[in-house]
């Protein structure tokens, strides 16, 4: 019962963060003063940095917006839990993210928080606390509701525990690492192994 009130809770923060963008979404139609649609403007990733103080993240998130284009742009975080998020993997490290409200919220550790960046506090502070050991990924993700379907991101490794735990998570990956496309070479990156130096090239 207590995984399914989990998802269940989980769920409703993906869409209500949704709801939430969408909201804004309606709210620029009703500001826009031409009749004709403007482009939507070009949102850039956030710059993140993560402090871990063993088992307490910390994550620095600066929303880079400024200006009245941007004036409904905003940008949050999550924790991904790579053993749960191995599909996602390869797409997260080469740069493509499907939206928020479009990822299972299962695959979330923590959030995505609906403490977001906006037009007056471009910067945010996040924490989470008691994390397992465990290798996980930190999102900072920025998104416009003119344009929900691209958002932009970046990311880091959160690798929790001593080498001997962090070592027993990689091998939990398991088979559905080797079966999925991209994602050894994915988790190789997040372990920040060079895969190419592992082939000899």
């Amino acid at each position: 019962m207590g995984n399914e009130a989990t998802t269940r809770s989980r769920g409703r923060r993906m869409r209500t963060l949704a709801g939430a963008v969408a909201t804004a979404a309606v709210a620029v139609t009703m500001l826009a003063m031409p009749a004709t649609a403007s482009a939507a403007p070009t949102v850039q990733k956030p710059t993140m940095t993560t402090t871990l103080d063993g088992s307490n993240l910390t994550i620095n998130l600066q929303d880079p917006h400024a200006g009245l284009d941007h004036l409904l742009t905003v940008c949050t975080t999550a924790l991904l839990n790579a053993e749960k998020a191995i599909p996602l993997l390869p797409g997260v490290v080469s740069g493509q993210l499907p939206p928020l409200d479009q990822i299972d919220p299962a695959l979330f550790q923590w959030g995505p928080s609906l403490d977001v960046t906006n037009a007056l506090a471009r910067g945010k502070t996040y924490h989470v606390n008691g994390l397992p050991a465990g290798i996980y990924v930190a999102l900072g993700v920025c998104i416009n509701p003119t344009n929900l379907g691209k958002p932009a991101f970046d990311y880091k490794p959160v690798l929790v525990g001593s080498p001997i735990a962090l070592g027993s998570s990689a091998l939990g990956l398991g088979s559905t690492v080797l079966g999925t496309p991209g994602a050894p070479n994915a988790v190789l990156t997040l372990l920040g192994i060079d895969a190419g130096s592992l082939s000899g090239s």
